[in-house]
C-alpha cells in the first residue's frame, strides 16, 4: 500500500485570530498545533507528518517535537511567497503536491481540534476502500439537510409541492468542511488540485468538523474542549 504522508499547512500571520496556531488552547500550552501533533502521533498508519510553515515558532515547535517525541514529524519551511494572506490556496496546493514523489497526501489543519487519531485512522481506511472502488481522492464533507435559499427562493426543495417539507426529506447538499483531504501526490500534480475528478465525499458529523475561523469560534471551541476533558473525553 502507498504510504500516507500527512501535510499540515500552518502559515504565519493569522489576521482574524491572532496567533491561533500556537496560543494556549484548553489548557494546552502549545495550543492547536500541539494538540494536532499529538492527535497525529496516535495514527500508526501515517508514515510521515510534514508541518509546512513560514512561522518560526511553528517550525521550532515541530522540529523539537520531531527530535524529542516522534521522529516522523518534520518541520518544513514554506517559501514566503506561499505564506502570505494574499496567496491563493490553489498555489499552495500545487506546491504541496511536490512534497513527495510517491504516496498519498493527507492534508489536514490544526484549526479542527476534534479530528482525533481515531477519526484519522477511520479516514485512511475509508480512503483505501474508496481507492479500490476507483475514486482518485477523498474529501470530508458535512451533509446539510437544511432549508437553503438563494435570491430566487428555495434552492434545494420545491415549496410549490410542500411549503415546509420535513428537513430529512430535503435533497441533501454537501459542505466541504476542510477536516481532511486524501489524494495521491502524483494525482494531485496531474490535476493541480487536492480534489480529483472522481472524489469520494466522506461524511463526518458536525461535532467532529467544527473549526476555528474567528476569535469567537476560538473561545467557543475552547469551552467545548474543556467540557469534553472535564467529563473524561480525550481530545486525542
Amino acid at each position: 500500500m502507498d504510504p500516507i504522508i500527512a501535510v499540515i499547512p500552518a502559515r504565519a500571520g493569522s489576521e482574524r485570530v491572532k496567533h491561533k496556531n500556537t496560543r494556549p488552547f484548553a489548557d494546552i500550552p502549545g495550543g492547536l498545533l500541539e494538540l494536532k501533533l499529538n492527535q497525529l502521533k496516535g495514527v500508526k498508519e501515517v508514515e510521515k507528518v510534514i508541518v509546512s510553515s513560514n512561522d518560526p515558532a511553528i517550525l521550532d515547535y515541530t522540529a523539537a517535537f520531531g527530535r524529542n517525541v516522534d521522529s516522523r514529524f518534520v518541520a518544513l519551511e514554506r517559501p514566503d511567497e506561499l505564506g502570505r494572506s494574499s496567496t491563493p490556496m490553489s498555489e499552495y496546493i500545487k506546491y504541496s503536491a511536490t512534497l513527495s514523489e510517491e504516496g498519498v497526501q493527507l492534508m489536514t489543519h490544526v484549526t479542527h481540534p476534534f479530528v482525533t487519531a481515531t477519526v484519522f485512522s477511520d479516514l485512511i481506511e475509508a480512503w483505501r476502500r474508496a481507492e479500490a472502488e476507483g475514486h482518485d481522492s477523498l474529501v470530508t464533507v458535512t451533509k446539510l439537510h437544511k432549508f437553503i435559499w438563494d435570491e430566487n427562493g428555495p434552492y434545494n426543495y420545491d415549496n410549490t409541492v410542500e411549503k415546509w417539507p420535513r428537513s430529512q426529506d430535503i435533497k441533501p447538499l454537501f459542505e466541504i468542511n476542510h477536516a481532511a483531504y486524501l489524494m495521491p501526490f502524483a494525482r494531485m500534480r496531474a490535476v493541480g488540485d487536492r480534489i480529483g475528478t472522481n472524489p469520494c465525499l466522506h461524511e463526518l458529523p458536525e461535532r467532529v468538523t467544527m473549526d476555528i475561523d474567528w476569535e469567537e469560534q476560538f473561545h467557543l471551541l475552547e469551552d467545548i474542549a474543556l467540557a469534553k476533558v472535564q467529563r473524561g473525553d480525550s481530545l486525542l
